[in-house]
């Protein structure tokens, strides 16, 4: 393997999974060429890992508003893209897409060796795949590195500690936007993402702890520890975010929408992260930020932080239905989010404690 390309379409928790994977082909073929396919919301982090080459971005919905501005533009650009990865010439892909069509262009573009899972017999275009009929009973990292060992690939000294390139410039930024909101060197900092689930579409809010708990749990800790809290999340968050900075009582600034970089600046001068199963879980949890998380339907288990390069405590209520997540699959939850909202403060504030 001289010139490989890593595909992950999905979110940045499931990015940061595939970035293990990424490590694991560095170890082993440490002259190769890796680059990485994502979507657009990922890519940023991608063009941080150090451990990748280049990344090429695959928009869903831009390709979608080329299609409706009619078949001809949709096949002109879609064109233009496949042409430019097949003149890379990679010679193997791993396809961690799980569906069946970037096998197929994979296959279109000139990849001889495309290796990927087989989930409900969409591996037709797979030279060399692995069945599954979802992660479970094991992390989705080590299903992941599994792939790889099936090709011949070792993996069990991998590193789950990722080398995301931080810059100094981000690392002002991200001091002078804490600073101008009070927040100054030697404070404590404790960042907390009551948001996320993105991915999850409209069932986003069965990942979401209720924004009360959140604050109940925030100002309850700052009463006990002398912290500062911050409010991180998406720009479409900002309501979400500023609720729950209202409800606190004390000064909590928000940074909703900053630039990916950026949030990893305020992750590394946080103490601890307070936040839902989700995407900034996993990046904390990748830059050694020690983490507090609430999971809802999901198997901490089998998605939660991988590896140990920080502390870390997943909070969850123990209720027969969960986790109801299985197999890629959310069914509709006929207990009214039971999971999430039997989970009382006073176990967050009891975990949190120990992290600051």
């Amino acid at each position: 393997m001289k010139k490989i390309l890593v595909i992950n379409p999905f979110g940045i928790g499931d990015v940061i999974f595939t970035m293990t994977a990424v490590e694991a082909l560095r170890s082993a073929v440490p002259q190769a060429r890796v680059d990485f396919l994502c979507n657009e919301r990922t890519r940023d982090l991608a063009r941080l890992n150090a451990s990748i080459d280049q990344t090429f971005v695959f928009s869903r919905d831009e390709f979608r508003g080329d299609l409706a501005r009619g078949p001809f533009v949709f096949l002109r650009k879609l064109g233009g893209f496949l042409s430019l990865l097949r003149r890379q010439g990679y010679d193997t892909a791993f396809d961690f897409s799980l569906g069946r069509e970037v096998g197929f262009f994979a296959w279109l573009i000139g990849i001889p060796k495309r290796i990927g899972f087989d989930f409900k017999g969409r591996g037709n275009f797979l030279t060399h795949r692995k069945k599954i009929e979802g992660y479970e009973g094991k992390h989705a990292v080590e299903w992941q590195l599994s792939l790889l060992e099936s090709f011949g690939i070792p993996c069990r000294r991998v590193s789950a500690r990722l080398p995301l390139r931080i810059s100094a410039e981000a690392r002002r930024a991200a001091e002078a936007f804490l600073g101008d909101r009070g927040i100054l060197e030697g404070d404590t900092v404790l960042a907390v993402a009551p948001g996320g689930g993105k991915s999850w579409g409209k069932d986003a809010v069965y990942k979401q702890w209720g924004a009360d708990r959140f604050a109940e749990a925030i100002g309850e800790t700052l009463k006990r520890r002398p912290a500062k809290a911050v409010l991180l999340g998406a720009a479409e968050e900002k309501a979400l975010l500023s609720e729950v900075a209202s409800r606190l009582g004390v000064s909590a600034p928000v940074a909703a929408g900053a630039p990916l970089e950026t949030v990893c600046a305020i992750l590394l001068r946080s103490t601890a992260l307070f936040c839902n199963d989700g995407g900034l879980l996993h990046l904390a949890n990748a830059l050694g930020v020690k983490t507090v998380s609430v999971f809802g339907p999901v198997d901490p288990r089998v998605y939660g932080p991988y590896g140990n390069q920080a502390p870390h405590e997943a909070l969850v209520e123990d209720v027969p239905c969960r986790p109801c997540y299985r197999r890629f699959h959310f069914p509709p939850c006929r207990y009214e989010r039971r999971c999430l909202d039997r989970l009382r403060p006073e176990k967050a504030v009891a975990a949190l404690e120990k992290m600051i």
